[in-house]
């Protein structure tokens, strides 16, 4: 007889049996160890299952302390915790070092308990947060407080996670760097993401709907050098609900952020703008798509000192584009490839007076070339105003059906500008005409030259009625 493998196998289960011990697989052997130790469960090849740690799905408990517990012992096991589909009611739960929460099927909801955020992490290096809903319930939460805080952290991902109902901000990040990604922000007690002092964030291809002030910010406490990146987010409906000149109803919000880029975005219906760049030196915004805004579309002011804004799309605003406010130091930009069409005067979001009919505004250090303007149903191009107006090149434009094709300040004594190379058709109150702040002041000076219109350089502009 040739004993094989098969048959050693058999017998030795056979004498098992008859000794009435069972047949132990190498997975229910397994099985008795974890039993016998008692650790957490793994939930698939995800990570640790937040249920085997004492969080429990739909229980109407308060359970931050529960889950406080489960993120240490995932963190300390250097493994993910995965929460499954459910409603988790918690508020101020620490994250710490190398948290990662992972929620089942994008199911599990996190419902803010309190009067605090739901998650907070602090002068941690990373953590991250995928696939989970951050709920608010509409519940109070301290002006400038968000649904989830994280602060002086290099390392942060929040991917595929949603925001709702927060009585204030959606994610506040504060000295704080890495992505946030293929997130949905809806129904913001203020905005969606707020960000102050980045150091290297990357906010990309997320979903913005229904702020009460503004839909992404990114601030800093003192001017410097940031770096952010915002790119390809879908933005709209921006409200206005705590007022102000401009910090509030934009669609993206730049305040002292140096060497930021704004690409690519969809930015609909806001109560002033698309796009606000207040004192951010070097800031790129490049290609958005721009439609349906209260004020001004596209922003760049006060002490900017440095900005590009090309091949963007604006539809219907008061203004376009204004480069503006060099009485604050605003100047330095190139502004082209831009489609503008649609922009007439309306009533101000704040104030009684009627504003904008601007296609593209520029004041100092600007050159303005290779933009197409349609229906500005007051200027197409405004060079200057007041006294703010310096250093001005504006050429190869294509402008049409604007009662005055490009408007050019004379209120300085000392001004230099080349409007040249421009297409101009339709301008029925001019192509180039010199102002003193609201007035028309001369003729049109593609006919003609001026003595009023002193260091204006207008030459080989084509003009067609």
């Amino acid at each position: 007889m040739v004993t094989s493998r098969r048959t050693l196998l058999t017998g030795a289960g056979a004498l098992a049996l008859a000794a009435g011990t069972a047949v132990l697989r190498p997975a229910d052997v397994l099985a008795q160890s974890r039993e016998r130790s008692r650790p957490a469960s793994p939930a698939g090849n995800l990570g640790l299952d937040a249920a085997t740690l004492g969080l429990n799905a739909n229980s109407p408990d308060d359970q931050s302390k529960a889950l406080a517990a489960a993120i240490r012992e995932a963190a300390q096991r250097q493994v993910p915790l995965v929460l499954q589909p459910g409603r988790y009611r918690v508020s101020a739960v620490p994250l710490v070092e190398g948290s990662t929460l992972i929620g089942v099927g994008g199911q599990a909801r996190l419902v803010q308990a309190a009067d605090s955020p739901i998650v907070i992490a602090d002068s941690i290096r990373r953590v991250s947060l995928t696939h989970l809903t951050f709920d608010g319930m509409s519940q109070p939460l301290s002006q400038g407080r968000g649904l989830v805080e994280i602060d002086g952290t290099p390392q942060v991902v929040v991917e595929a996670c949603s925001f709702t109902n927060s009585g204030q901000i959606g994610l506040v990040l504060r000295g704080s760097g890495g992505r946030v990604a293929t997130t949905g922000f809806t129904g913001m007690g203020s905005s969606a993401l707020f960000s102050l002092d980045a150091s290297g964030l990357s906010v990309i291809d997320n979903t913005v709907r229904t702020c009460s002030n503004n839909g992404i910010q990114i601030w800093r406490s003192a001017a410097g050098d940031d770096g952010t990146v915002v790119q390809g987010n879908r933005i709209s409906d921006i409200h206005f609900d705590a007022g102000g000149t401009g910090e509030n109803g934009n669609g993206i919000s730049v305040f002292r952020a140096g060497g930021v880029m704004i690409a690519n975005n969809v930015v609909r219906d806001c109560a002033l703008s698309a796009i606000r760049n207040n004192s951010g030196a070097n800031c790129q915004i490049l290609g958005n798509n721009c439609a349906h805004f209260g004020e001004t579309a596209i922003f760049s002011e006060f002490a900017f000192q440095g900005a590009v804004i090309a091949n963007n799309i604006i539809d219907d605003a008061a203004t376009g584009i204004s480069i503006t406010n060099l009485d604050q130091g605003g100047r330095l930009a190139v502004c082209s490839g831009n489609l503008v069409r649609n922009v007439t005067r309306r009533k101000s979001p704040y104030a009684p007076d009627i504003v904008g009919g601007y296609g593209i505004h520029a004041e100092a250090e600007t050159t303005v070339t290779g933009n197409a303007i349609d229906g500005a149903d007051f200027v197409g191009i405004s060079a200057g105003w007041s006294y703010a107006m310096r250093n001005l090149v504006i050429t190869s434009n294509m402008l049409r059906g604007s009662p005055v094709g490009i408007g050019v300040s004379l209120v300085p004594d000392i001004r230099n500008a080349v409007i040249a190379n421009n297409v101009i058709a339709g301008a029925a109150n001019g192509a180039v005409v010199g102002f003193r702040y609201a007035d028309a002041v001369t003729g049109d000076l593609t006919r003609g030259a001026d003595e009023r219109a002193k260091g204006i350089r207008v030459e080989g502009n084509a003009v067609t009625s």
